[in-house]
């Protein structure tokens, strides 16, 4: 009987491709380039990171240096084209290794041949596009009446189809290619009709994401039924795009009634509605998307963004404002939702430093709260025992407070509440003798036994549970 040696496993990390995998995700193009060269099960872990992107806004040269010979061994990496604008961006990845990309983000031109190669290029990579950017430069004059004019502003919906790997059949039902893959669409300065939009809606059963700007959908018939069967989810749109910007039919139907599971909406520009003629505005918003509990408002108009809070939207659960649109009457707003508020995260600087002697009636009324962020407010620590947060379950907090904005002061604060939570919780006596910032701070947040979270002005600080 002969005996065989076994030959003991490599004790080098590196031997193991799921370790080399993640240190190329850390390493820049030129590292990971000498780490390919290693040997060939390198080359398969890191080539990969290297070719991965392709952005034609900063890598036009160097790109276009590249011969088919390359692309025959390196294409099949590539995986998102950014800035298509030219014609020899196009060119320059026509090869048919370059067939999975996963995103595209392409700038359409007057150039027909342009367009057919955009075509070909969408067909080609059929099934395997999971993010797609069409956005065309804005027309000159920059109205709506001329954008309708220019042709190159017109978007064929079968191409998008197409890069999803679903096409239309003759009786409108779904016909799976290699599956529908599209998952976010950005739009940009492009026109559709409205049975074009609805087609491409119907055709994406996957997408969970929209982004439209400058978006004319036009051309709507009461005899061509439209699709209100999306599985959308989130949505990024002004107030007056989803009003589908037809100038020439005002009562178009309303967008969101193609999206019944839509859940978040990103109001990008808070612009009223040229039909909306009446105070208060009375849309409402849930009889197409009953789901839709989570918004974020963009600039100015804080009027509006409290009178839509109070009379168009139905137990809204989060809600991030702009600091800028902080007035008395947002405040308003948001306490309208006190029973289902759950999340309040206002992004940006604030100006009117006064809105601070006020704020504390939204967690004070609000009592579902888990996350509170706005960053940008200074809270008195010496009048906090003044108001009284009903947000007891908090999980998140991030506010700074007068005084405390040093590092090591931070971490003063903060240290007996970590040696409070690691120790199982307790009573906590502050010392008599040490009534300072630091201590007043401290005891604020005992109070919230479900706190995991604490930013008061440097990082995130992250709590052990505390359990009962």
């Amino acid at each position: 009987m002969q005996i065989t040696k076994e030959t003991p496993s490599s004790t080098n990390p590196l031997d193991l491709s799921e370790i080399r995998t993640v240190i190329a995700t850390y390493l820049n193009s030129k590292d990971s380039l000498s780490c390919m060269r290693v040997s060939r099960a390198w080359f398969q872990d890191f080539a990969p990171y290297v070719w991965h992107t392709i952005n034609f806004d900063e890598d036009d040269i160097a790109f276009k240096k590249v011969t088919p010979e390359i692309l025959d061994k390196y294409g099949a990496f590539i995986s998102e084209a950014l800035n298509i604008t030219h014609m020899e961006d196009l060119l320059a990845i026509q090869h048919h290794k370059v067939g999975a990309l996963k995103s595209i983000h392409v700038r359409p031109t007057r150039s027909n041949l342009y367009r057919e190669l955009i075509s070909g290029l969408l067909l080609r990579c059929n099934g395997s596009i999971h993010t797609l950017d069409i956005r065309c430069d804005s027309p000159s004059p920059d109205t709506l009446k001329e954008q309708r004019k220019q042709p190159e502003h017109y978007v064929r919906v079968a191409d998008i189809i197409a890069a999803g790997g679903v096409s239309p059949s003759a009786d409108n039902r779904i016909t799976p290619g290699r599956g529908g893959c599209l998952r976010t669409l950005t739009l940009g300065y492009v026109c559709f009709t409205r049975e074009g939009f609805s087609t491409l809606l119907r055709c994406s059963p996957s997408l969970d994401e929209l982004i439209l700007f400058r978006v004319i959908v036009m051309g709507h018939t009461k005899s061509i039924p439209l699709y209100t069967g999306s599985n959308l989810r989130r949505l990024s749109a002004s107030l007056i795009q989803i009003y589908a910007l037809d100038e020439e039919d005002s009562n178009a139907p309303c967008l969101l009634l193609h999206f019944p599971l839509l859940k978040n909406w990103n109001i990008m520009q808070m612009y009223r509605p040229d039909h909306w003629t009446t105070d208060p505005v009375c849309e409402d918003f849930s009889s197409w998307c009953p789901d839709l509990k989570n918004i974020t408002f963009g600039h100015d108009n804080p009027e509006l963004i409290s009178n839509l809070l109070i009379n168009t939207f139905q137990k809204v659960e989060s809600c991030t404002p702009l600091a800028e649109n902080l007035t008395p009457s947002t405040a308003l707003g948001l306490i309208a939702h006190q029973a289902t508020l759950m999340s309040i995260a206002i992004q940006g600087e604030m100006e009117d430093t006064t809105w601070t002697q006020w704020f504390h009636t939204i967690p004070r009324l609000c009592s579902n709260l888990q996350v509170l962020s706005l960053k940008s407010l200074e809270l008195d620590s010496k009048s906090l025992d003044a108001f009284q947060w009903g947000c007891k379950d908090l999980r998140e907090l991030r506010v700074r407070f007068k005084d405390l904005g040093d590092p090591e002061e931070i971490d003063t604060c903060l240290m007996p509440l970590c040696d409070w939570r690691r120790f199982g919780g307790g009573v906590f006596i502050p010392h008599k003798d040490k009534v300072n910032i630091e201590t007043r701070v401290c005891q604020f947040l005992f109070q919230f036994k479900k706190l995991r979270t604490v930013w008061l002005g440097t990082k995130d600080y992250y709590l052990s549970p505390l359990y009962d």
